[in-house]
């Protein structure tokens, strides 16, 4: 979903994010009148404001802009259901969202409040720290660098938009365990004494919550996004270990990394466009175009057994809830891109993308009409 939102607020939605941002800060339940807070709980209190703080500073009061790749668990309990293309008696959210909510849920109050924290503090480090060239490997072992690197070249080349300074980065939970990472993160906005109190802090939280594993938990970094021009590091796509790690689970590891980058791409190929949707466009158009990617000769160059699984991948991450389009409308979507691919007279040739995103307006209404 495309979403601006203010990050000089604490309670965020999930635009990345991102990511997403790409997982939101959201405020903690009141604890009971009669008892009284917990360490734990006041470490996490002062943790999530300063990463508030911070993220009031590096963002400044201007909006922040980002494309997640699916529905957060952290996103706004009142979203709406029952848009356009889709019944709430019938729609079921796809198992990556399903997931990932069911996560959040077993969280405590305490736990929730340092999990959307901490995510968002991945997410500043992703974006204001990591560079492409510095970047650790991808996925929480690195099992996925090179696929990754492979993949975000083979992007650069394929779309006909500048894309030179376009970085992929990976957002890692296991960064915030890292003190000299971390201390670069809050030196962002904070005094090298501040920097070093909150990278303390950050370590005291992370212990005192085992739930997060030392910052390997999947749920802090359960998202990848896309940023445009003008943002904190510069255009980029940031590509989540825990999006990564529930993908291999639910059995889509072979086609996880090229169809979540072809995505998130996807959002940089409307930003150069001047193309920003404010429908499930934002999210279905990013599907269409990467599954025009994945079955490209020049592309991906997926088989049918692997176009099947892009496919339920795609559907895994569909939401009822607006914005981002329900699992069937997602792999629709992915579906027309992929035909597009296969049905050219000329399997070499590369659709314009200014075309490519005019055709999918086009079927865009088809699809939500059916």
């Amino acid at each position: 979903m495309h979403k601006y939102r203010p990050a000089s607020l604490l309670g965020r939605s999930i635009a990345a994010a991102g990511a997403l941002s790409l997982l939101a800060l959201a405020t903690a339940a009141p604890a009971n009148a009669d008892t009284a807070p917990s360490p734990a709980d006041q470490d996490v209190t002062r943790l999530s404001q300063e990463v508030n703080d911070l993220a009031s500073i590096v963002y400044g009061s201007s909006l922040r802009a980002a494309d997640t790749h699916f529905d957060s668990p952290a996103g706004p309990a009142a979203a709406q259901r029952g848009f356009a293309g889709s019944d709430p008696a019938t729609c079921t959210d796809g198992a990556l969202v399903t997931y990932a909510r069911g996560l959040e849920a077993q969280l405590t109050p305490t736990e929730d409040e340092a999990f959307n924290t901490l995510s968002l503090l991945g997410e500043i480090y992703a974006e204001g720290v990591e560079t492409e060239k510095t970047a650790e490997p991808f996925g929480t072992d690195g099992q996925y660098t090179a696929r990754a690197m492979a993949t975000i070249t083979k992007l650069r080349a394929f779309w006909d938009i500048d894309s030179a300074d376009i970085q992929l980065v990976p957002w890692k939970g296991t960064d915030l365990a890292d003190r000299r990472k971390m201390t670069k993160a809050f030196a962002l906005g904070f005094s090298p004494l501040r920097a070093e109190q909150a990278t303390v802090l950050t370590e005291k939280v992370l212990a005192e919550l085992p739930v997060f594993q030392g910052g390997r938990a999947p749920l802090l970094t359960l998202n990848s996004y896309s940023v445009p021009a003008g943002s904190m590091g510069g255009r980029r796509v940031v590509l989540g270990d825990g999006e990564l790690d529930t993908t291999r689970m639910l059995g889509a590891d072979e086609v996880a990394v090229e169809t979540i980058v072809g995505h998130e791409f996807g959002h940089q190929v409307n930003y150069a466009n001047d193309n920003f949707p404010a429908d499930e466009s934002s999210e279905m158009g990013p599907d269409a175009y990467g599954g025009y990617f994945v079955a490209h000769t020049r592309g991906a160059a997926f088989d049918a057994r692997l176009r099947q699984q892009v496919g339920d991948l795609n559907a895994d991450r569909g939401s009822c809830n607006r914005g981002h389009g329900t699992p069937e409308q997602r792999r629709a979507a992915g579906q027309w891109g992929e035909d597009q691919a296969l049905g050219q007279a000329d399997p070499y040739a590369i659709v314009p993308s200014a075309k490519m995103i005019a055709d999918f307006k086009v079927e865009f209404t088809e699809i939500m009409a059916g």
